[in-house]
């Protein structure tokens, strides 16, 4: 292991604990409540290979999911990423959650980190990325902001991708629409929440194989495990308003992402929610809520 990943900030509120690993994406490893895990608990086997996508939660930026074949166009100009995902072509979930994170500020209840990066092969614009950590008795809010460093308007956002202990556990929100996949995990169309894919009204998450986008949700949603004592609450700012659903039927855990925009946006600019574009100067805000809740 090295000792970068060691490097654990913990923060502490009564009963409630949450462990943040700056170097390794500027990471969740753990929130619990009274002993109970609310995200997913990261192992130290995972901390020590630097596995990101065994962790708890991990940031999202300057966007959310896939952009096919990690290539777009943006003002009549071809842009190419590197991709960051293998064995797929595209590149996935950001620069953020790969890279080291500064603390800029601490205590015992919070904590906010930094991420500046430059133009490079990964994104063609430069940003700063920040986000704040905040621990309550029984919540815990991730404040995320990303400001625009280049000298024209360009797509930035910042949501949160974070994991929840899969095994008896039942998830309900309000969605208008889910995005289907294509083979290549990329979005084909928009229909109606049915069959696997409605969660309007609470069911389990066992047994399902999702990986996709919703629309149309509310802001809002509920996750509750049998036999453990408390069910969980998420709420999303409004500029959080689709969410990306995973679930595998052979992985411990699932995932209730609330992000700005639908996955491969770029490609998709005629459908909303689009990625934001952000002017010179200016942050893209968001902020995720999340809140145990005895049952």
């Amino acid at each position: 292991m090295t000792q970068a990943y060691q490097d654990v900030v913990t923060l502490t509120n009564g009963e409630s604990v949450c462990k943040i690993l700056p170097a390794l994406g500027g990471s969740l490893a753990e929130w619990s409540v009274g002993g109970q895990a609310m995200l997913r608990t990261a192992s130290q086997s995972a901390i020590a290979r630097g596995e990101l996508l065994g962790l708890s939660s991990f940031p999202l930026v300057p966007y959310s999911n896939r952009i096919a074949n990690a290539q777009f166009e943006w003002e009549h100009e071809p842009r190419q990423l590197t991709p960051n995902f293998a064995p797929e072509p595209h590149a996935i979930h950001g620069t953020g959650w790969k890279r080291n994170w500064q603390i800029t500020a601490q205590t015992n209840e919070r904590v906010t980190l930094s991420y500046a990066q430059g133009v490079g092969a990964d994104w063609p614009w430069a940003f700063t990325a920040e986000q704040t950590i905040c621990l309550g008795i029984a919540s815990l809010t991730l404040s995320l902001r990303a400001r625009n460093d280049a000298n024209i308007a360009v797509p930035l956002a910042f949501g949160h991708h974070p994991y929840f202990d899969q095994a008896d556990a039942s998830l309900q929100f309000d969605a208008a629409t889910v995005w289907m996949n294509g083979a290549d995990a990329l979005p084909t169309h928009e229909v109606i929440p049915d069959d696997i894919f409605d969660f309007n009204s609470a069911a389990p998450v066992m047994g399902r194989r999702i990986d996709n986008c919703y629309t149309g949700w509310d802001g809002k949603a509920h996750i509750r495990w049998d036999r453990r004592p408390h069910a969980l609450t998420i709420t999303a700012s409004p500029s959080l308003p689709a969410a990306v659903v995973y679930v595998a039927d052979d992985d411990g855990a699932f995932c209730f992402e609330p992000v700005p925009h639908i996955n491969n946006a770029l490609h998709l600019p005629a459908h909303t929610p689009t990625m934001p574009i952000i002017e010179p100067g200016a942050w893209f805000e968001a902020e995720i809520s999340f809140q145990a809740v005895r049952t």
